[in-house]
């Protein structure tokens, strides 16, 4: 269950096209909550999302048949007949085509942005300031 549980976290990301859930926080989960409902008409507990995400714990198989529903499959079952695969071996080649990738928050971005606005207004002040 827990590769199959991985992939419905992914593609649930995908679906929502927010930053990563390691940066997600107790609003983000509140929200995916009511996105459930409102696709589903399932009531989902935020907080039993947030210990799925984190902790891959499922306190009841009616929150894999939401997520699954939400990202458009009949149920938990349906969803794990349509993404069954058998094992995948990865060589030495294969593993350098695709490095690892490395993920800068939006956050940060957005922080290192305003961070040069100051920072450009500051030099500016003192460009003007000297003459």
């Amino acid at each position: 269950m827990s590769r199959h549980a991985d992939d419905l976290k992914d593609q649930v990301e995908h679906i929502l096209r927010w930053e990563h859930a390691s940066h997600w926080r107790p609003r983000d989960f509140v929200r995916l909550s009511e996105l459930v409902h409102a696709h589903t008409q399932e009531r989902v507990d935020a907080e039993q999302l947030q210990i799925f995400w984190h902790k891959s714990i499922v306190h009841s198989p009616e929150l894999l048949n939401s997520l699954a529903r939400f990202a458009d499959y009949t149920d938990w079952d349906d969803f794990c007949v349509r993404n069954s695969y058998g094992i995948v071996e990865v060589d030495e080649e294969t593993a350098l085509m695709h490095p690892p990738m490395w993920e800068i928050p939006i956050r940060w971005v957005i922080l290192i942005c305003w961070f040069s606005v100051i920072a450009s207004i500051l030099v500016a002040i003192l460009l003007i300031w000297k003459r």
